[in-house]
Order: structure tokens, then C-alpha cells, then sequence
């Protein structure tokens, strides 16, 4: 029987150029859709069930783009954009906030400092479209 060697693989160039995305949502069957069609498209990425989550994922792997729900049990979107302006990464990573809850002023989300809004349900090539343009 011929053994097959198990030389590692070099890392492919595509995987050095490949943007985080960070997709914080309490919805798993949403964060599951996302995350894979986010993949499929050559991003990585990185999920998060509340702004708790998404706080400590910020800290550890400062991601290029944030995709926050603003309705979420225990830490809430309001709350991760708070917590993220007083520890100056909103400053450094666009946020796109993608909310079904959105009957308050998108002006108020906006001064915030988010890159951009984006309403539930949304259209996938124009989210990922979107992703890539407020990306570094």
C-alpha cells in the first residue's frame, strides 16, 4: 500500500489579501446563512450572538467590517456601539447595522458613526457589494 505524504499546504496568496467580517446577530440561522455566503464570496468571518460576543471578537481579531443587529439579548447593538465609540475601534472599523428594527431615525443610527444601514430582510449581492466598498 502506497502512504500518501502529509506535507502541510504553503498558504495560498488569496488567503493573505481575504477581509474579516465580523457578523454579530442572535439569529443562528441568519448568522449561518450569512457566514457562508460571505465565505463562498472569500471573506472571512467571524460570528458573534450579542455585542458581549462581539466585543470580545473585536479585542481579539479586529476584524475589517462589523455586520450588527441592533436587537439582541443581553449586550444590544446600541449597547456594542457604545462600548465600541469609547474604545475608539468605531473609529477604525465601518459597521454596517442590519436591522429588521428600524422605525427609529436611521439619522440617530448614522450619528452614531456606522458606515451604513441596511434593513431585514436585504438583498445578499448588494449587502456583499456594500461590504467590500466601506471595507479597507
Amino acid at each position: 500500500m502506497k502512504e500518501l505524504s502529509q506535507a502541510p499546504n504553503p498558504p495560498r496568496i488569496g488567503d493573505v489579501d481575504r477581509k474579516t467580517v465580523l457578523v454579530i446577530d442572535d439569529d443562528m440561522p441568519l448568522r449561518g446563512m450569512l457566514a457562508a455566503a460571505l465565505r463562498q464570496h472569500g471573506f472571512k468571518v467571524l460570528l458573534a450572538g450579542d455585542g458581549g460576543e462581539g466585543q470580545r471578537a473585536v479585542t481579539i481579531h479586529h476584524p475589517d467590517v462589523i455586520l450588527l443587529d441592533l436587537m439582541m439579548p443581553d449586550v444590544n447593538g446600541w449597547d456594542f456601539l457604545q462600548r465600541l465609540k469609547e474604545s475608539g475601534f468605531l473609529e477604525k472599523i465601518p459597521v454596517i447595522v442590519c436591522s429588521a428594527y428600524l422605525r427609529i431615525d436611521p439619522q440617530a443610527v448614522l450619528q452614531m458613526g456606522v458606515s451604513a444601514i441596511v434593513p431585514k430582510p436585504f438583498n445578499l449581492p448588494d449587502l456583499i457589494e456594500l461590504i467590500e466598498h466601506v471595507s479597507p
